[in-house]
């Protein structure tokens, strides 16, 4: 398999500040506890260290039309066209966008599986080589499915035992995308089931089905024990997301679920997440 990188350019004038918010957090505490100036000198050092050390690495996992490329748009604030991986590709290709103050971010999407026998195999390493890698693994359902079994055998034979083997199972989030189009698959012809794109908010009716086809996902996630509470091999229910990419829907919730995943989630709101947390709750 060859690995190819990739380092995209991101707009400047949204990068000011970023890595500066948690310097100001850790700055308030301090003044706020007497810290001395070597201890601060420590922490700012070790902070910086772990921030700029080492990329903030997410992989994304996802089927055709998933929606991966808006989730990174708005999770992530970058501004990406469709997927550039190839059906058939074996290319690892990871792509850096440089968020300044020496902050970068890494990109790995991944190509999806089911396709056939022999290229599964050969997902199924690039799979193996760069998940463990990660500080972030969104994988990424259509809310709008009638059935999610093959996004479940994935999940429970490739994705989730990768996870656990590498002692990574707290970075992987399950992000059912596209809420905004359940109604659709009941009824396109009701007016009560579509978007409200005045308030940008699901209808009334919208929202029950919402509330329906979540327990519905929950129900099958939980028969194929993939989300357990207390369980040392499957994910917590808080880490399964639902939430619309297209209009910015419940992406508050989704960055608190980034800024919980494993060790180092905390990094992304902490030098950029806390724009996006103020940019949607403004939605």
């Amino acid at each position: 398999m060859d690995k190819r990188i990739i380092i995209e350019e991101v707009d400047q004038e949204e990068l000011s500040n970023y890595s500066s918010m948690i310097e100001k957090l850790f700055a308030a505490i301090f003044k706020a506890a007497a810290v001395s100036k070597e201890d601060k000198e420590k922490v700012f050092g070790k902070l910086n260290e772990e921030i700029t050390g080492r990329p903030f690495k997410v992989a994304i996992i996802g089927q055709a039309g998933v929606g991966k490329s808006s989730t990174l748009n708005a999770v992530f604030g970058l501004n990406l066209p469709t997927s550039d991986i190839e059906e058939g590709t074996t290319e690892i290709i990871e792509k850096i966008f440089p968020m300044g103050d020496g902050f970068n971010l890494s990109i790995y999407d991944m190509p999806g599986l089911l396709q056939s026998r022999k290229k599964d195999q050969v997902y199924e390493e690039m799979y193996k080589e760069i998940l463990p890698t990660c500080d972030v693994i969104i994988y990424i359902i259509k809310a709008n499915t009638r059935n999610v079994g093959d996004d479940c055998k994935i999940l429970k034979e490739v994705v989730l035992p990768i996870c656990n083997e590498s002692s990574i199972k707290d970075n992987l989030i399950i992000a059912v995308n596209k809420v905004d189009t359940i109604g659709e698959t009941i009824d396109p012809d009701d007016p009560e089931l579509m978007w409200d794109g005045i308030e940008n908010r699901p209808t009334n009716k919208l929202y029950e089905c919402i509330l329906k086809k979540r327990a519905d996902i929950f129900e099958k996630l939980i028969s194929e024990n993939l989300v357990l509470l207390n369980s040392p091999t499957a994910l917590k229910p808080e880490q399964v997301v639902f939430y619309s990419a297209v209009y910015n829907y419940n992406l508050g919730e989704f960055l608190k679920v980034v800024t919980k995943a494993g060790k180092r989630g905390w990094i992304w709101t902490g030098v950029k997440g806390l724009d996006l947390f103020r940019k949607s709750n403004t939605n």
